[in-house]
Order: structure tokens, then sequence, then C-alpha cells
């Protein structure tokens, strides 16, 4: 006995390991949809609980990224059409279980789609504000601006990739002064008042 131990032991390690997280986020994500099914079986077909169906999408979405997505969205389709199949709904024609699933299915993919949207846009806002907050390097001789991957920047440049800015290129009122003086315009600017 003691050497089956020692194989089982040496299988266990073996085994890819999968951190304790996704293992939860994943278990998350299958009780969810285990619970969708067994409320939408419970309720019958009578009661629509379509909506339940997008917690499991949406979570591993969320968790995994798109393609885990489409994937949850595909087997949250598959439970539907299993739990509508186990209650008894009948149908007056095959073809439309097949389309109500079509539909679900895409309203799933709908889902992710809008997730993964509004996920990307969340991440270009945080690398806006990251761009704008803290420290930035800027350099005392050229005045370029330091970016986290180790590039210098014009500022122009910088403003317009992690701001979305377009600069517009005017002179102040303090160098329009300046710029003036120098030139011998004082008395016409003070003339002009």
């Amino acid at each position: 006995m003691p050497v089956q131990h020692q194989g089982m032991s040496e299988a266990m390690h073996s085994l890819p390991s999968v951190p304790l997280k996704d293992a939860a986020r994943a278990g998350l994500v299958l009780l969810s949809l285990v619970l969708s099914g067994v409320i939408d079986y419970v309720t019958g077909y009578e009661v629509s609980v379509f909506l339940l169906y997008v917690a499991p999408v949406a979570l591993g979405t969320r968790f995994f990224g798109v393609h885990t997505g489409v994937g949850v969205a595909l087997v949250s389709t598959v439970v539907w059409m299993a739990v509508d199949h186990w209650t008894g709904h009948q149908y007056s024609h095959t073809w439309i279980w097949y389309v109500n699933a079509a539909n679900r299915m895409i309203c799933f993919v709908l889902a992710v789609w809008a997730i993964s949207y509004f996920e990307s846009r969340q991440q270009r806002l945080k690398q806006r504000l990251s761009a704008f907050t803290g420290p930035i390097p800027v350099c005392t001789q050229c005045h370029r601006l330091s970016a986290n991957d180790g590039y210098w920047w014009e500022v122009d440049g910088y403003l317009k990739e992690f701001g979305g800015a377009q600069p517009q290129h005017k002179v102040c009122p303090d160098c329009a002064r300046h710029a003036y003086a120098r030139g011998g315009y004082c008395e016409t600017a003070e003339q002009g008042r």
C-alpha cells in the first residue's frame, strides 16, 4: 500500500497547478450556472428566468475573458434547452425550440460583448488617469515627459497618446508681452489700451 500512496502523491504533484483564486472563480461560474438551471427547472417553463443565465455568462467573461464568456454562453444555452425539455414544455413545431435557443445564445453573446467593451473602456480610462497622476519625470533640458514604457515623449505627443487631447499652439499673454517687449512693440501695445 505505501507504494500506491507514493504513486498517487507523485501523480498529484505532476498535475498543472491552478491558482486558488482562479479555481474559486471557476467554481462560482459553475455554481451560478447550476443554480440558474435548478431555479429554471423548479419554476417550470411558464416562468421565464432567462436573465439568471446571464449571471454565469457575465462572471465567466469578467473573470476569464471573452473566449470563456462565449463558452459559458454556449453551455448556458444548452442548459436552458435541457431544462426546457425536462420541464415538459411542448412547442407546436420543433424549430421553435431551436429558434428560442438561438435567441438566447445571441443575447448571451451580446452580454459578453458588452462586458468586454465596457472593461476595455474602463482600462483605457484608467490608463489615461494614471498618465496624469503621480510623479511624471520631465527632462530639465528638452522638457520631454517620460512614460511608463521608458520612452521620452514631446509634450504634444504625450498629451495626444495618453490623454486623447489635441494640443493647439497659441501664445499666452505673458509670453506675448515678453515677445512684443523684445521686439520694440512696448509703446504700440500700451498706446492701444
